[in-house]
């Protein structure tokens, strides 16, 4: 056997050992999208940088007010799919975690609400959207709004 491509050395080099999330009250969602999870428990320090150094930017600078609403639209859509996304990993591990559940059946309600208000104002986001926005549409929709290179994900 070549030992320069395969280790026979008998030791173990490294165990790992993960303790089980338990159930916290979730970060608000604007925090949790700048801490990167919406459980204060899981936000352990590693090179944590001082509180308040976020680089995430949820001002609106725009002149335009129709474009500072948009904006507003889209983070508050960012925020609630980050809080979903990181739930579901939660839920993935606690499927019968009962908080997490009445927590996702809430923030999927939320999502679709705010994706049917920003398809009645602006323009769909998603297949979804296209049916729960304007229902008096007569074409297919899609095209509507204006591309992510030409500011349409503000």
């Amino acid at each position: 056997m070549d030992t320069n491509t395969c280790c026979s050395c008998p030791e173990t080099l490294a165990m790992a050992s993960v303790p089980k999330q338990n159930w916290c009250e979730p970060y608000d969602y604007k925090t949790a999208l700048m801490e990167g999870t919406i459980f204060p428990c899981l936000n352990l320090p590693f090179f944590k940088a001082e509180t308040g150094d976020s680089t995430l930017n949820t001002a609106t600078i725009s002149a335009n007010s129709e474009e500072n609403e948009r904006e507003r639209m889209m983070t508050e859509l960012s925020t609630i799919s980050f809080a979903i996304n990181d739930l579901t990993l939660y839920l993935d591990t606690h499927p019968k975690c009962q908080n997490g559940l009445s927590l996702l059946k809430e923030l999927l309600k939320k999502r679709l609400e705010l994706l049917a208000d920003f398809a009645d104002k602006f323009y769909p986001l998603t297949q979804i959207s296209m049916i729960t926005g304007d229902k008096d549409a007569e074409c297919y929709g899609w095209g509507e709004g204006p591309a992510p290179w030409e500011g349409g994900l503000i």
